[in-house]
């Protein structure tokens, strides 16, 4: 295994995971609960309508059907993505498709016994699965995923709901899909929301509600962040004039293109490439992710740094231990003064 990328599947466990490096905008909404862990940088998250800024360690964990879009804050933003599978929890909960939630961190639970304790379980898993498919191997992945996965179900448990103006087509994302799916391969030519309406099998007014709630954003905003994710791939990676870049993404000028770019990065296209070039980023881009390398020692730290809460609680229990004896000592020293 050379990436961080990896699915895995035995009996009724399935799930798929990988690390990669947080760049310019990223999109999802798919049919598995995706649990994030930012693991370096500072990354703006746009959920269920939403925005909030990540720091280092922060998790969140979102249901099937809700909308949630990530921009890197930082040049080197890395994240860990675990996708646990409808049926999974569907096993233990037939209801669980009509559900939404969004569970995240801030910076007074980062480090409480809950998201610590899933850091540990996630790292855990892909150290031991990019060590290789024994059978020991996988005994020990699964238990750290289930013990993952039954923490999750406990603690969105009381904070799940079936969204207040659902019907059922929407909690069917074949036409969502259908529709994002559209978008993403025309997003370069000119796009109107009565399409978009057409392909899901709704009319316009309900199309675009539908479409803020599941995305966060509007139609015509989704369409400009595609067009300007793409230049800004560009800007990095080619030598391509601004103008041609601004035309071939979908702009009706560089003009607008100039405006639109420097409301989202506070700079100009000339501007921005020349600080990507500085730095010498390169981007190289599996489905707009960029994977991290196995190799990647920055990566193995910080996800051995997770492995050490046990030893934390160990230690907890053992100066609890320690507090007792000392008390029970205080008691009989007091006694024998008291003799005396």
């Amino acid at each position: 295994m050379d990436y961080f990328d990896y699915s895995y599947k035995h009996n009724y466990i399935e799930f798929s995971s990988n690390i990669y490096r947080v760049s310019t905008y990223h999109y999802n909404w798919h049919a598995e609960t995706e649990i994030f862990i930012l693991l370096k940088g500072s990354v703006e998250m746009s959920c269920n309508g939403e925005i909030f800024t990540l720091k280092p360690l922060d998790v969140v964990i979102i249901s099937p059907q809700v909308g949630h879009a990530t921009l890197a804050l930082e040049e080197d933003a890395i994240a860990f993505v675990i996708h646990v599978g409808n049926e999974f929890y569907q096993q233990y909960d037939p209801d669980f498709g009509t559900y939404q939630f969004v569970l995240r961190s801030d910076d007074s639970t980062r480090h409480n016994e809950f998201f610590t304790t899933l850091r540990h379980h996630a790292a855990m898993t892909m150290l031991l699965i990019i060590k290789g498919e024994s059978p020991v191997h996988r005994m020990w992945i699964e238990h750290h995923y289930l013990a993952l996965a039954g923490d999750v179900f406990r603690e969105f448990d009381p904070i799940k709901r079936v969204h207040e103006n659902a019907r059922p087509g929407d909690i069917k994302p074949a036409s969502f899909d259908n529709m994002i799916a559209y978008i993403d391969e025309h997003y370069e030519q000119k796009i109107e929301l009565e399409d978009i309406a057409k392909i899901g099998g709704y009319n316009v007014a309900y199309t675009s509600q539908f479409f803020k709630r599941q995305m966060g954003i509007s139609f015509v905003e989704y369409v400009l962040r595609l067009r300007i994710r793409d230049a800004t791939v560009r800007l990095a990676s080619t030598d391509e004039a601004v103008a041609r870049i601004a035309s071939d993404c979908g702009f009706a000028d560089v003009k607008a293109f100039n405006v639109a770019f420097k409301k989202h990065f506070n700079m100009t296209p000339t501007e921005y490439r020349k600080q990507v070039k500085g730095i010498g980023r390169k981007t190289i881009l599996q489905d707009w992710k960029e994977i991290i390398s196995v190799d990647n020692q920055d990566v193995l730290d910080v996800l051995h740094s997770f492995l050490s809460y046990e030893d934390d609680s160990r230690a907890k229990s053992e100066l609890e231990f320690m507090s007792q004896k000392l008390e029970a000592l205080k008691e009989k020293l007091a006694d024998v003064v008291k003799d005396l």
